[in-house]
């Protein structure tokens, strides 16, 4: 099984080196790295992965020049994805799954491992697996109650819905053991758990491990929604059409994807695992204030895009497919409020293009031959492939 590691940095990535010789020691070696780099990445950094390359596992680094290479037959992905944004992510994701990846693990460079086989942990991403898997009453469940912080104060994932914080003893949550299959493993952080900025400004909690008695991996029932990030996260090859990174809504660039991505599970009937491996995050320094007002439109807006999705009806096959029926749909069930400034209207927008791009551009990579030669081959018969559907882009 190829697992390929993805990371975008405007640092010298040197936790890479940590992340080869982890894989290494444990007996991996069908693993390989992508390094995106940006106009504030050092020159040092492509020698890093050349090191890389060198002692441990191939690591490939690309800059802006290559970046525009790769992505020459795919000029409105690369005219939407703007210079200096973590969110340039999408082309190592993209070029990840065009290599051939099976499991796409996604990195921040301050992640640190800890003593654990990432890679293997990570590999339940496209695989059956037998957990536990809670069912609330609410439709929701916070996953960072899992989490044990050192003062015992209660805290929430980043993206989880403003609406739904603080009810718990309104809402009654049940857990069964099944096998199903995993599509994404979302792994947890010790120290520094990614939370909102409003939290942090007034709590700063510190992770220190799983509570006692929780698994340390569990699932969510389909219909029990959570969010995941893009940080310390596997995702299964086949589910890498419908996970789109984007620019344009601030530090929800990677919730609401992952809301995306929930709703087509429990359309599939598949699940995002949880837990295992943690890392040990090492928070860069941030500006909350400035995180505080690129979170304001996500925290305003989660609820009513969820229940846009959760009213979407899905009739496709595979991730692929269901994208792309909420890419035509959601501009109808997910509408502008009346008092909305130009700049909410313009994220909305470029979140929605966004979507349409990433849905085309794997078209033209030839996912959806590849899906229907799969279909056609099991069912003894030709199945059709849809046309491409023109796109705006927003400059």
């Amino acid at each position: 099984m190829k697992t390929t590691i993805v990371t975008t940095t405007i640092n010298v990535p040197v936790m890479l080196e940590k992340y080869a010789r982890n894989a290494r020691d444990y007996g991996h070696r069908d693993v390989n790295f992508i390094v995106i780099g940006d106009r504030k990445t050092p020159a040092e950094a492509r020698t890093c992965c050349d090191d890389v390359t060198r002692n441990y596992l191939p690591c490939e680094y690309l800059d802006l020049g290559e970046q525009k290479s790769y992505l020459a037959e795919l000029p409105e992905l690369w005219e939407y994805l703007p210079v200096d944004s973590i969110q340039r992510r999408n082309v190592g994701l993209m070029k990840a799954w065009a290599d051939g990846a099976d499991v796409v693990i996604t990195i921040d460079d301050d992640n640190f491992l800890s003593n654990q086989d990432f890679v293997g942990a990570h590999g339940l991403a496209g695989q059956r697996a037998t957990l536990a898997l809670i069912e609330s009453t609410s439709g929701w469940y916070n996953v960072c109650a899992a989490l044990e912080e050192q003062s015992g104060a209660p805290f929430y994932h980043r993206g989880y819905p403003m609406e739904q914080r603080w009810h718990e003893h309104e809402d009654f949550a049940t857990t069964a053991v099944r096998e199903t299959r995993v599509a994404v493993n979302a792994g947890f952080w010790l120290d520094d758990p990614d939370i909102d900025a409003l939290t942090r400004m007034y709590r700063q909690p510190v992770v220190t491990g799983m509570r006692p008695g929780v698994p340390q991996r569990f699932g969510l029932e389909p219909g029990t929604w959570s969010p995941f990030n893009s940080q310390n996260t596997a995702i299964a090859r086949d589910v890498m059409p419908a996970y789109f990174v984007s620019p344009y809504i601030g530090r929800y660039d990677d919730i609401w994807p992952s809301y995306v991505v929930v709703r087509i599970a429990e359309h599939l009937r598949e699940v995002v695992a949880y837990g295992d491996p943690i890392v040990r995050q090492k928070r860069n320094a941030h500006n909350l204030w400035r995180d505080l007002d690129h979170e304001r439109f996500g925290m305003q807006e989660t609820t009513n895009l969820c229940a846009a999705l959760r009213g979407i009806r899905l009739t496709g096959t595979n991730y692929h497919e269901c994208f792309g029926q909420i890419a035509a749909a959601l501009p109808e069930t997910w509408t502008e409020g009346a008092k909305w400034t130009d700049a909410m209207r313009a994220s909305r927008q470029g979140f929605l293009n966004g979507l349409r791009i990433w849905h085309l551009s794997f078209d033209r990579l030839g996912v959806s031959s590849v899906q229907a030669l799969a279909r056609e081959v099991n069912s003894g018969g030709p199945v059709a492939v849809g046309s491409e559907q023109p796109i705006t882009v927003l400059r």
